[in-house]
């Protein structure tokens, strides 16, 4: 690809971004100052290529889900958001105390305009520091396991204890900690039943191993992509498929496009509190790539508490 036929795909690119509309030759000759021959050439050289079609024989072309690919990772190293917005989303960052996550979700998809999917993982292997009894009559039981830090995990299972009480404080007593969370069903029990119990909390116990936030569903509607039923339909599979894979690692930008059909995806990591997180913005292959990557990039390093300036 010459730099001419580069920068004629990038100008299609962010055309179509913008009107949703096939893009003329005519109209980029004008803006790159060479013949209307002259563009039919290089893009018949790039429709060769796969970077972009003609959807109708009369019509202009637009962008492959290859020529997007293209013009998003032109788009990187993204540039940072304005300073002044930088500054404001460090301030409510700072006094959001455990409403970080939410907050930060809200802010990115106001600034993006796109759907945002913020992921936490676990803040490393939970440490059982007690576990905590209760019978809820007949055989069920409340189980609650206090883990390091304070956090509280919760869970009803079906066991009914021989010796009632005195089983329930002998259980307790076993399961006192520390210990990793994923042991607790392989301990050394003393008795069959405890190690019964044990098996039984751990299922009671587990969890989906990461948090997610989601906010601004409602703006994919405005996109004319959700006219599209099966567009509605693949992006909400989407939502409910991606809290599975591995997060994006920190310091690290994540550009899918069309990985699912007619969807693209802007991914940001980053560690905060311990914790590793992801940031994605989610929207149709005619994103607007260039400022959901500034999104992206400027959130995960906030996330982290770097000030980012101004470019």
């Amino acid at each position: 690809m010459t730099e001419r036929q580069r920068r004629l795909l990038y100008l299609l690119t962010r055309a179509y971004i913008e009107t949703d509309r096939p893009v003329p030759s005519r109209w980029l000759a004008e803006r790159l100052g060479v013949s209307p021959a002259t563009v039919r050439y290089d893009l018949a050289d790039l429709e060769a290529a796969g970077l972009v079609r003609k959807p109708h024989a009369s019509a202009g072309r637009v962008p492959t889900r290859r020529g997007f690919r293209q013009y998003a990772l032109a788009q990187l190293p993204p540039e940072p958001l304005p300073a002044d917005t930088l500054q404001r989303l460090a301030r409510v960052l700072t006094g959001s105390g455990n409403r970080w996550p939410q907050l930060a979700a809200q802010m990115a998809t106001r600034l993006g305009g796109y759907p945002v999917l913020l992921r936490l993982g676990e803040p490393g292997p939970p440490q059982v520091l007690q576990v905590h009894l209760s019978s809820l009559g007949g055989d069920r039981l409340l189980a609650v396991a206090v883990l390091e830090g304070g956090r509280v995990l919760e869970g009803v299972v079906s066991f009914t204890p021989d010796g009632g009480d005195d089983f329930l404080e002998q259980a307790e007593r076993w399961l006192r900690g520390p210990y990793p969370l994923a042991d607790l069903g392989r301990r050394a029990a003393p008795t069959p039943r405890l190690a019964e119990l044990a098996r039984k909390l751990t299922s009671a116990f587990a969890g989906p191993g990461s948090e997610r936030y989601l906010e601004g569903l409602g703006s994919m509607l405005s996109q004319p992509e959700a006219r599209d039923p099966e567009f509605l339909r693949r992006t909400l599979d989407l939502l409910e498929s991606l809290p599975a894979g591995p997060i994006t690692p920190a310091r690290r930008l994540n550009v899918r496009v069309g990985d699912v059909e007619g969807i693209s995806m802007v991914q940001a990591g980053f560690q905060r509190g311990g914790r590793s997180g992801e940031l994605t913005l989610i929207g149709p292959l005619r994103m607007h790539y260039r400022e959901a990557l500034s999104v992206a990039e400027s959130f995960s390093q906030a996330l982290e508490g770097e000030t980012v300036g101004a470019g």
